[in-house]
């Protein structure tokens, strides 16, 4: 009688895990039909913007596809790979002496391009002691990039005569060797002397540029620059074109005024870019993002960025993948610059890789993708690879399921193996008084 109450037990909890290891559509908030387009063993189709917006795990694991029947069809979620190939573009490089006025006296430098452009350099008479000797300031010529500049990246090496190796720079912007605008009052070049740590990345107001002049802040540098690269903006074949989404700002600015954010997608930002309010504004900020509350910050930018006449966003490469743990908590500090917002806010926009949802054509259509679930366990996702090759489908409008009640999240699960555990001592412990029942009514007999 014992071993069959137990075995009773055994049963009654394996049946329990079995169904709710099945989930249904009614466990779901909300479904969207899937259309196919032509019969195929597979489909895939861009993940739904809605998915996000009620999906209560990071890894969006309450998310299931159903067939006709009812039942659970094997799906993957598929992302597009990084881009791997470096879109860095090396620039011409023309150093320029020391010293500058239009005085006819004085050494001169004269650059001359293929087009006919030509730029003279005049240094005026020393009335104190000769500067050292050697470029100071440097032209990049852009002119040969068709396409919008985000930033430079500098192959630089100085170190001041205190043994510092760092290095603030201005960057002007000309068309024509003539008028020159400031386009990054301050950018400042560091590096740490194990080479752990090195910014040599001077984010550009989004635009195209033709020359560019860098003028250090420091005027003892000295032929500091060995080469430049342009930061082009990505093209639609270097990569898959981002999804923008505006991160939430939570709550009012800290004791020591940092702008606390929060990312809406469980998903690993691969850029990150600023809307500040009005054209010709330049701050100095610094941006840090971490995972979870409790966790450290971790630093993703620091410098200075800037918006253009056309009010252009400011944005720069961020260093996160999408093999990482996504990050969905950030942090703006203003470090200069912001005197020159007023009340306006400012905005964070976080660039994602567009996910697809792939499924198998198993059992009959049409199917339905159900997600928003606070009581489905996490789904068991194949690699996409499986997938391929794979019909197009179509999503068609929203429709609810099981509702708020479905995002509610499951009550305290019983202690099964606790109750199995003690269930078996209490029928060990009336077994043991049964048979002791039974030895003294033999004893007596």
């Amino acid at each position: 009688m014992v071993g069959r109450l137990a075995w009773v037990v055994i049963m009654a909890v394996g049946l329990a895990r079995a169904v709710a290891a099945a989930p249904a559509p009614e466990d779901f908030a909300e479904g969207i039909p899937l259309q196919a387009s032509a019969p195929a063993s597979a489909y895939r189709l861009p993940l739904p913007d809605a998915v996000y917006a009620l999906s209560t795990r990071d890894d969006l694991g309450d998310l299931r596809v159903f067939n006709r029947a009812g039942q659970v069809v094997q799906h993957a979620l598929c992302s597009p790979p990084a881009p791997s190939v470096d879109t860095a573009r090396p620039l011409p490089v023309h150093g320029l002496p020391a010293g500058r006025g239009d005085q006819a006296a004085g050494a001169g430098l004269s650059i001359e391009t293929a087009d006919g452009l030509r730029m003279r350099w005049r240094e005026a008479p020393s009335q104190g002691p000769v500067p050292a000797s050697g470029a100071f300031e440097y032209i990049l010529d852009a002119r040969d990039l068709d396409a919008q500049l985000t930033g430079v990246r500098l192959d630089w090496r100085w170190r001041s005569p205190e043994g510092r190796a760092e290095l603030p720079i201005r960057v002007e912007a000309s068309e024509d060797l003539d008028q020159w605008r400031t386009v990054v009052p301050r950018s400042t070049l560091l590096r740490v002397e194990d080479d752990t740590l090195e910014v040599a990345t001077v984010t550009l107001p989004q635009r195209r540029y033709r020359f560019l002049r860098l003028i250090p802040l420091d005027e003892r540098a000295r032929d500091w620059l060995r080469g430049a690269s342009a930061l082009p903006l990505p093209d639609a074949g270097d990569g898959p074109a981002l999804n923008w989404v505006a991160a939430a700002q939570t709550g009012a600015a800290d004791a020591d005024g940092a702008l606390r954010f929060r990312s809406e997608r469980p998903l690993a930002a691969r850029q990150w870019r600023l809307d500040l309010p009005g054209p010709n504004r330049v701050l100095r900020v610094a941006l840090s993002s971490r995972a979870d509350p409790d966790g450290p910050w971790r630093t993703r930018f620091q410098g200075t960025v800037a918006s253009g006449p056309d009010q252009s966003l400011t944005g720069a490469q961020s260093t996160g993948s999408s093999a990482t743990p996504p990050d969905r908590l950030w942090r703006l500090r203003i470090l200069s610059g912001a005197e020159s917002l007023g009340s306006a806010p400012v905005r964070l926009e976080l660039g994602y890789a567009p996910l697809e949802l792939a499924f198998l054509a198993q059992g009959e259509g049409p199917f339905l993708l159900a997600y928003g679930s606070g009581t489905a366990p996490p789904a068991q996702v194949i690699d996409c690879a499986r997938l391929e090759p794979a019909a197009p489908a179509e999503a068609l409008p929203v429709r609810e399921l099981g509702g708020e009640a479905a995002l509610r999240p499951a009550p305290e699960p019983l202690p099964t193996r606790r109750i199995v555990l003690w269930g078996i001592l209490l029928l060990g412990a009336g077994l043991v008084v049964v048979m002791a029942l039974g030895l003294l009514r033999k004893m007596r007999d």
